[in-house]
């Protein structure tokens, strides 16, 4: 990976992560063509890398679902340099309840998944659906940029990817965002993780 493509992603990938992805295959497509460059080296290495992530943690492909259009599926996928990789997918129930499904995976987010260790489904209210769906909409998720641009010498040494994806209406979208101390990603991010979920996080487990 060269110097100039880790600084456009912010993103400096552990060595052993690396090796992982050489000659990987992962099957399932889980994004759609240039989902996060066009620039298609620095595109596919982050698309097998969070494609092995979340095929890790055994999920579908919110891509695959996006062409059924009855679906509404939001999903966080968290990649912590220093904890275990966590994902959280809310599926929007007819009724409008949902059922909120959370995965932690073994090992660090910054390297080769490890195997999947919580693995749990509950059902929330409709209120707590609503009240979900209203912050989406607040924070203008569907006009967010997949990525945002970066200063050239920006480099980031640890740290964690926070990616929110979403089908809905036969629409697909995936916003990518790297330690947000603020806006958007972290607000939805947070509120599936903490609101929704019911994880218990210190300060430091939150970058």
């Amino acid at each position: 990976m060269s110097a100039s493509i880790a600084a456009a992603q912010r993103t400096v990938i552990p060595v052993a992560l690396l090796f992982g992805l050489c000659g990987s295959s992962v099957g399932q497509q889980y994004f759609p063509e240039a989902a996060f460059d066009q620039r298609k080296k620095s595109n596919d290495f982050v698309v097998e890398w969070y494609s092995q992530q979340l095929k890790a943690l055994q999920e579908p492909s919110l891509w695959e679902t996006s062409k059924r259009p009855e679906q509404q599926v939001f999903r966080f996928l968290w990649l912590r340099s220093f904890h275990h990789r966590v994902v959280i997918r809310l599926n929007i129930n007819d009724d409008g309840t949902g059922d909120l499904v959370t995965k932690v995976g073994g090992g660090q987010g910054g390297y080769p998944p490890g195997k999947l260790i919580e693995n749990r489904t509950q059902r929330i209210s409709k209120q707590q659906t609503q009240w979900f769906l209203d912050e989406v909409k607040e924070v203008k998720y569907w006009d967010l940029p997949t990525r945002e641009e970066q200063h050239p010498n920006e480099v980031s040494v640890d740290g964690a990817q926070w990616v929110v994806e979403a089908a809905r209406n036969g629409t697909y979208k995936v916003v990518d965002r790297w330690s947000p101390d603020k806006g958007p990603i972290r607000t939805l991010g947070l509120s599936m993780a903490i609101d929704l979920a019911g994880m218990k996080l210190l300060y430091q487990d939150v970058y």
